[in-house]
């Protein structure tokens, strides 16, 4: 009797489904067991060969079957690759394995050919090996109708079932993360509007709020700032929900908004553009029929640190922690008179070297990295009506107040007195 996997470790519609193409493409049998050796799924319910069949209802032939499964899907797990064997019968096999976070949860059984014309040799090693067969004359016959493949060949299509069972995988665990991320998210908006209720904190009363937190988040955006931007944002998505009560279309308004101006942001921040635009997008198609709140969260969650890594690309970069070392230090000191001389001194390397890694990693100067954290943030210490566009300079460390004039001009548009004076 078959048994079924658990659906909530792996979609079996669709493993069956992949299954299925690998066979109508390859022409060989396959089916799914489980780490018992317990077939769960034969796709199209495509019937093993007569020679199988025959072997199968044989006394205990159903269980050798198994065990001979059994003992293929613990080698394939213990190497994690395809692993080519003879069952107790006599034909060649070879068992995939199907891992799920490094933990076997069975294998993808394919074969039961052979890769040889059968010869005098090989119907006296298929009597050695069924001496309890009924009729072994009866089985030399089904042997003759097996199919006979090439190594070259059976390697071929033990490689292709390798992909198709990880590809199947992947997908899977990316639907538990999804899952996983969603619950989180829920998680995170009831503490804080929990955090809120207990601080006593007001409720939004229009978009006010929510609007000068966004442009936060732009600008911790185009900094290439992840920890800042992820906080800022979950704290909008928090506000969002509050403010529209879960309604659905609102929220999708508000997310593809967002989702815009945040693709903006990271090309400012030097991201590539044309890879910025493919990825909004597919991002705009991908919600179209989202028809929870929780999956939108999810998804500008997603679609953010994706253009948070476009914008410097450290992920696979090797001097990723002396850049981020580097960049942190003048985030917290951009106020001092940084030098880059300042910025190697306090990483123990010389400043060339330095350098040389921020324009390899992030292609800019150290310096242009400088002058665009101190724009932003004299942008955010602007909006204090107290402050004079002198100190907002001497603030972020221009000591010229005619240069910071005309640095803020190039990044922003216009002069700081002209930009100070449209906030009021």
């Amino acid at each position: 009797m078959r048994k079924t996997l658990d659906s909530n470790l792996l979609d079996p519609k669709y493993l069956e489904e992949s299954l299925g193409s690998f066979h109508n493409a390859t022409g060989l049998h396959i089916e799914a067991i489980n780490k018992d050796g317990v077939t769960f799924s034969v796709p199209g319910n495509f019937e093993r060969s007569e020679f199988c069949r025959y072997i199968r209802c044989q006394s205990e032939g159903e269980k050798k079957c198994q065990d001979s499964y059994k003992r293929a899907s613990v080698e394939a797990a213990k190497w994690e690759e395809p692993y080519f064997f003879r069952c107790h019968a006599g034909l060649v096999i070879w068992a995939v394995p199907i891992m799920i976070q490094g933990i076997s949860v069975g294998s993808i059984i394919c074969g039961q050919v052979l890769m040889w014309e059968p010869d005098h040799f090989f119907f006296q090693e298929l009597e050695n090996l069924n001496a309890g067969v009924e009729d072994i004359e009866k089985l030399k016959i089904k042997a003759r109708k097996l199919e006979v493949i090439s190594p070259a060949r059976s390697q071929a299509a033990a490689d292709m079932l390798f992909v198709v069972v990880n590809h199947v995988l992947r997908r899977n665990i990316n639907s538990l993360d999804e899952i996983d991320a969603t619950r989180v998210q829920q998680q995170a908006i009831r503490q804080e509007i929990e955090e809120r209720k207990r601080n006593h904190s007001p409720d939004l009363s229009d978009y006010d709020t929510y609007l000068k937190k966004e442009r936060k988040f732009l600008r911790y955006i185009r900094l290439g700032d992840r920890t800042r931007a992820n906080q800022t944002l979950q704290s909008l998505l928090t506000d969002l929900y509050t403010k529209t009560v879960g309604d659905l279309e609102t929220v999708k308004v508000r997310i593809l908004e967002l989702a815009t101006l945040t693709s903006r942001a990271a090309v400012e921040g030097g991201a590539n553009a044309e890879r910025i635009m493919m990825l909004l997008k597919e991002f705009n198609k991908e919600i179209e029929g989202i028809e929870r709140v929780e999956k939108f969260f999810y998804k500008i969650q997603s679609i953010v640190e994706t253009f948070l890594e476009g914008i410097f690309t450290l992920a696979n970069k090797k001097h990723l922690a002396i850049v981020k070392q580097a960049r942190d230090f003048i985030m917290e000191n951009y106020a001092q008179s940084l030098t880059v001389t300042n910025v190697a001194r306090h990483l123990f390397i010389s400043p060339s070297h330095l350098s040389r890694l921020f324009r390899e990693e992030l292609d800019c100067t150290i310096n242009d990295y400088l002058t665009r954290v101190r724009v932003e943030q004299a942008v955010e210490i602007m909006k204090k009506p107290e402050f004079s566009v002198a100190q907002v300079s001497k603030a972020v460390g221009f000591q010229n107040q005619s240069y910071f004039a005309k640095v803020f001009r190039k990044y922003i548009g216009v002069t700081p007195l002209i930009y100070k004076n449209s906030l009021y």
